[in-house]
């Protein structure tokens, strides 16, 4: 995992690591630029391998594509349902289907303890296996619910909520956060007048 590149794609409010390469995954889907690092498999491997999550041997079909954006989808549901404090049932279920479909990467360190296995994935199977399972380990350590989708719909960045009440709403409050209060103060004021 390269942890500097993935660092500079999040910009601002990166999560911890592990939990940085499935923000970085999830934010591989730029609303506010409209751009999409999963649009071809040449994008998508550029990116696996610059981010070093993937040895540069690693081959992405179209097929590939297709259940990485739809693993990335249901990790974008299921961050907005953090941001909102909900849970959603349909991503839940999304992400069961995902989960049956792979193995998690386990490794034993040298006192016999299972971590996770962090190399760099040798096909897309494998990083989708360990995009689960960094998941899986960010619940465990009570991260996950951290992770969040910005409220402002024009951004929908992913971030890592460091507040102490874990009541972030946006990527950034000098950005999208004074949109957001701006837009729905002259809301208020448009109405009384």
């Amino acid at each position: 995992m390269n942890v500097a590149e993935l660092t500079r794609q999040i910009e601002d409010k990166p999560a911890p690591e592990p939990l940085l390469a499935v923000q970085a995954f999830v934010n591989t889907l730029d609303v506010e630029t409209d751009t999409d690092v999963l649009a071809s498999p040449a994008e998508f491997k550029s990116w696996l391998v610059s981010s070093g999550l993937a040895t540069r041997g690693i081959a992405v079909s179209g097929g590939d594509l297709r259940r990485s954006r739809e693993l990335r989808n249901t990790m974008r549901a299921l961050a907005a349902a953090n941001a909102e404090g909900k849970v959603d049932r349909g991503a839940s279920r999304r992400l069961q289907e995902h989960v049956g479909a792979r193995s998690v990467p386990l490794t034993v360190d040298s006192d016999g303890c299972l971590e996770l296995d962090l190399t760099p994935a040798r096909s897309v199977e494998e990083f989708l296996s360990l995009m689960i399972g960094i998941a899986f380990r960010s619940q465990v350590e009570d991260q996950w619910r951290r992770l969040k989708l910005c409220r402002n719909d024009e951004c929908r960045w992913a971030f890592f909520d460091s507040s102490r009440n874990r009541g972030g709403s946006w990527c950034r409050m000098e950005v999208c956060g004074n949109r957001i209060k701006n837009r729905l103060y002259r809301r208020r004021h448009h109405k009384r007048g």
